[in-house]
């Protein structure tokens, strides 16, 4: 059933088919260098179209041009028109969007942390990480949602090919990073995104997931400051999971409203794992029934007779 919601976690300790990949049409957002370019590379390594959208036009064009059927359109996800151009590009070439990754993001130094002196009155933080991370998302969840339901129509059928959008997270969607509360909370936020999406997608054909990074080696951060986290001991995560990682995401279509932590191998011996902190059932508090049963209410509201939150987590379909 498309979009309905395992009750365990993710297995991710098995060789997985990705040939339901090829063939799909995949944009990827800030997908010309660091872990977009990963995924890109995954993604055409599966056989499937990739669409790369990215604001730098030079390596964009050039990693483009370095996999045979791919294309590049140059990108600005906090700008609707952009990112519109981006989804119209695609679907003209190739008939469809099936698969999105929502990965553009930055990590610069943040202002909301940073003391300006105490004979200094504080300044007005920049707030761009937001901007790029929370609002750029956002556009391209709409998107992607979009052009799902335009592919498969709003009434569900048997006919509903696969789609997934798959949002990007961090280490720091789950835990306690200091100095650094803009990311962290557009990390937490695509968690969210992904919470309030995954009950509606899978009445449309569709899946909602987050891929949630722990330190990889690109160009988010300066080298030194990835030497400065090696030189206490912390192991990195590798680009090459990170885009198996989305490929197992993408190949299984009963996975939705799921989170994979893109780990080190120290804590995982394929680089990826779930962490099933995602779900309610069986959680350790007040045997595992309370959250639940919070939950329940929670949804209770919403118009079942539109299918929004009908069934199960996902579409119950």
């Amino acid at each position: 059933m498309t979009g309905s919601t395992p009750t365990t976690p993710v297995n991710c300790d098995f060789d997985f088919d990705p040939s339901i990949i090829a063939g799909k049409t995949a944009i990827v957002t800030g997908g010309a260098s660091g872990l977009g370019e990963a995924y890109t590379r995954a993604l055409h390594a599966a056989k499937a179209n990739v669409v790369i959208g990215d604001l730098n036009a030079k390596t964009g064009s050039a990693l483009a041009a370095s996999l045979p059927g791919s294309i590049f359109v140059e990108t600005d996800v906090t700008n609707w028109a952009s990112q519109l151009r981006l989804f119209q590009r695609a679907e003209q070439e190739f008939r469809g969007v099936h698969y999105v990754v929502a990965n553009a993001g930055i990590a610069p130094k943040d202002d909301v942390f940073a003391f300006s002196g105490p004979d200094t009155e504080p300044a007005e933080p920049d707030l761009r990480t937001i901007d790029v991370n929370i609002r750029g998302a956002l556009y391209t969840a709409k998107l992607a949602l979009h052009y799902a339901i335009k592919l498969n129509g709003t009434i569900p059928s048997p006919a509903q090919v696969d789609t997934c959008l798959i949002l990007i997270g961090s280490g720091a969607a789950f835990l306690d990073c200091p100095r650094g509360p803009q990311y962290q909370c557009s990390k937490w936020g695509m968690r969210g995104v992904m919470h309030a999406l995954r009950r509606t997608a899978g009445f449309y054909g569709g899946r909602v997931n987050v891929l949630s990074p722990w330190y990889v080696r690109t160009n988010i951060l300066t080298q030194e400051t990835f030497d400065a986290v090696e030189g206490v001991g912390v192991q990195m995560a590798t680009t090459e999971d990170a885009g198996r990682a989305l490929l197992r995401l993408l190949s299984d279509r009963e996975i939705n409203g799921k989170m994979l932590f893109i780990a080190p191998r120290k804590w995982s011996s394929r680089g990826y794992v779930d962490l099933d902190i995602d779900d309610y059932a069986g959680t350790q508090f007040h045997g595992g029934k309370l959250l639940e049963e919070i939950q329940e209410d929670q949804i209770k509201p919403g118009p079942v007779s539109l299918g929004l939150f009908a069934g199960s987590v996902g579409g119950g379909r």
